[in-house]
């Protein structure tokens, strides 16, 4: 069922041009880090964009300037950690064409840490179609401590996602023209 869902989602995103991913992208990252809750946070934990994923380098960039810590994913030996990076410089490429740091270093997020996660699609409920590795959710899932949230763009947004038990939910989704805050019970 994820399968076609993850399908159908990544092709509208797909479809969108260079051009759309920068703008809707800045969108974005205007209304977090114009946030409370990107103020409040005390480090970034931030994917590395690839093709037409929301463009997470400005926001890093930012983090840079103001001095907030940076941590992106590393995978390895079938699981995922982070570790920080303070520029863009000496990265590697890694597996699914990700750039990874090139000496990284375990580090933990805690309850300040902010999660800016990747998806293929959200719903409204906080459920998230990722790429199919399960990578986020093996991860995050004794780490429920800090506010997750997911971004994408609104055509990548669904009325209602399948969920297994294994997956987490997000504690809210942005979009371009949206914030949508997850209730959760």
């Amino acid at each position: 069922m994820k399968h076609h869902f993850r399908q159908f989602l990544r092709a509208h995103r797909d479809s969108l041009t260079r051009e759309e991913v920068a703008e809707k992208s800045a969108r974005i990252t205007e209304a977090l880090i114009s946030s409370d809750l990107f103020e409040k946070s005390g480090s970034l934990f931030v994917y590395l964009d690839v093709g037409n994923e929301v463009c997470t380098r400005p926001l890093i960039e930012h983090c840079f300037r103001i001095g907030k810590p940076v941590f992106v994913p590393v995978t390895k030996d079938g699981g995922m950690f982070f570790s920080e990076i303070r520029d863009f410089s000496n990265f590697v490429p890694a597996a699914f064409g990700i750039p990874e740091p090139a000496n990284p270093i375990l580090a933990e997020p805690d309850e300040n840490s902010l999660f800016v996660i990747p998806g293929v699609g959200f719903d409204k409920n906080g459920n998230r179609v990722g790429y199919g590795a399960g990578f986020y959710d093996k991860y995050l899932h004794c780490r429920s401590f800090m506010h997750l949230v997911g971004v994408c763009f609104e055509i990548q947004i669904a009325d209602e996602l399948p969920a297994e038990e294994t997956d987490v939910s997000m504690d809210s989704v942005l979009t371009e023209t949206e914030w949508i805050i997850v209730e959760k019970e």
